[in-house]
């Protein structure tokens, strides 16, 4: 039984599920500290936990309203 908060996104999915390239994607991963840290699945494949990517791009949506005031 798989529960859906431990779910893994490999680049394309998690790409996708943020709506932005890949190359974006990598860009965050280097220059934002914020952003969740990458999972090592094996060894040479990469994830994201889609319970932390969720909560990052929900942290950026607050911060945006917060500004926006």
């Amino acid at each position: 039984m798989r529960s859906d908060n431990l779910r893994i996104l490999r680049p394309a999915e998690a790409a996708k599920a943020l709506g932005v390239s890949r190359s974006t994607l990598y860009h965050w991963c280097k220059h934002d500290p914020d952003f969740p840290p990458r999972i090592q699945i094996g060894p040479r494949s990469t994830g994201w936990l889609e319970s932390d990517l969720l909560a990052w791009l929900e942290s950026r949506r607050k911060m945006g309203l917060k500004d926006a005031v």
